[in-house]
């Protein structure tokens, strides 16, 4: 018989587990950490927990990333459901919740409509250090707000939870890519010039040259890049409008005392971006993967879907570009855990005493181990200190016929016997 494959993750794609399980790339400790501080993050600044499907019609990221992105022409998982549909696994979240607010009418209700959400995306392409095919992102939308405090507010809240996590070296970098009105002008200008170095641009950007230009600026070949530092920038070509709306985003910022620099040849990798575009970069990383997160303006996505004109501005940050940014500063992100605490017990009479103990300390809100083996005291004790508890709490022997708890403090290294009764009052108070 033929020795089984051995069955593994596809590459670009990883497991998330507890430290101490086979080296994981991934703590899932500090994966939920982060997921966790986010959303409470976001909620304070009054958005909502949305979630949309993984896999979406092809279609729509077609109509609205543009099908000459690098996403439509080259990233996506595509296939063919049994019903003839082209489905495809999500790529990146705005297009989604844009259709989930038009499908589901939300676009019709009240103003200031704010999202966040926590959830995987897939793209099928090279897997290096910081670029996978599966990415958790981290994004939030904001809908039906033009004024540009809501383009600030968004950047705020990323730079921010940045900053809360422990994070430096961050830069935040803006721009405007103008609009539909003032940016068929610039089109020409820039096509001009391009078309003066075409010889010199790499096969990607002649190819863009024609179909969308903008996008050769954010080529990362360095033969592009040395072309694309002398061309002209959207910045200078501007009408009043985006002129007006670029320059309160930036008053913006100054009020929230945000520091920013303006980089004139941003302008991200999708093509719906208006007005702003952002990217947060950190200076501890190297190369393409210091850009943590980013987003920007996309007041025709709505609309590109079916749905009523409607302005929006949103960010996405990979969780895995995030921890790679912690580590980069040997930052540890350690949950709160100040009333943590195993239930041992001395031996198989007073068990099920002690698994009931642990279940009320539950109910109340104490993280709670309980070791289903019983394999002597001095085992168990051994195994939660491992594990890091904060008390080790053990039911039974001489203690437990005089109706006390034996409580340990493994961090203070102290012990006494507790009545039963007082057991949840003395962890809830150290």
């Amino acid at each position: 018989m033929a020795k089984q494959e051995t069955l593994q993750t596809v590459r670009g794609m990883d497991d998330v587990l507890p430290t101490g399980f086979s080296n994981p790339v991934y703590d899932s400790a500090t994966w939920v950490e982060i997921k966790r501080r986010y959303a409470q993050w976001a909620e304070l600044h009054g958005y909502r927990y949305i979630e949309t499907p993984v896999v979406e019609s092809t279609g729509l990221f077609r109509r609205t990333a543009g099908e000459t992105s690098d996403i439509v022409s080259k990233e996506m998982y595509t296939f063919e459901d049994a019903g003839g549909r082209s489905l495809s696994l999500r790529p990146e979240g705005s297009a989604s919740v844009c259709r989930a607010l038009v499908q589901h009418g939300l676009a019709a209700s009240g103003t200031g409509l704010k999202f966040y959400y926590t959830a995987p995306m897939f793209r099928a392409e090279r897997p290096q250090r910081g670029r996978y095919r599966q990415h958790t992102q981290l994004g939030l939308e904001v809908f039906k707000e033009t004024d540009p405090s809501a383009d600030a507010e968004v950047i705020a809240v990323l730079y921010g939870f940045f900053r809360r996590l422990g994070l430096g070296q961050l830069t935040v970098h803006i721009n405007s890519v103008g609009s539909p009105a003032c940016r068929p002008a610039y089109r020409d200008i820039l096509v001009a010039y391009l078309r003066e170095h075409m010889g010199q641009l790499s096969e990607d950007s002649q190819r863009r040259v024609d179909v969308n230009p903008m996008r050769v600026l954010d080529s990362k070949d360095p033969r592009d890049q040395e072309i694309v530092a002398g061309a002209p920038v959207m910045i200078d070509h501007l009408d009043e409008e985006c002129r007006e709306h670029f320059d309160g985003v930036k008053a913006a910022l100054g009020a929230l005392g945000i520091p920013f620099v303006i980089n004139p040849r941003l302008v991200r990798g999708l093509d719906y971006y208006t007005k702003t575009a952002f990217e947060v970069t950190c200076d501890s990383l190297d190369g393409a993967i210091k850009v943590i997160g980013g987003g920007g303006r996309y007041d025709g996505l709505v609309e590109q879907i079916g749905g009523p004109s409607t302005a929006a501005v949103g960010f996405g940050s990979g969780i895995e570009r995030v921890i790679l940014a912690l580590e980069s500063q040997n930052i540890r992100l350690a949950k709160p855990r100040s009333a943590h605490a195993a239930v041992l017990y001395f031996d198989e009479g007073a068990k099920l005493e002690a698994f009931a103990l642990a279940a009320r300390l539950r109910e109340t809100g104490v993280e709670t181990d309980f070791p289903y083996r019983s394999r002597g005291v001095s085992k168990q004790l051994q195994a939660a200190v491992k594990s890091g508890v904060r008390f080790a709490l053990i039911v039974g022997g001489e203690e437990g016929e005089r109706g006390e708890v034996v409580v340990k403090d493994l961090l203070n290294r102290t012990q006494e016997a507790v009545p039963k009764d007082r057991v949840l009052e003395m962890l809830q108070q150290s």
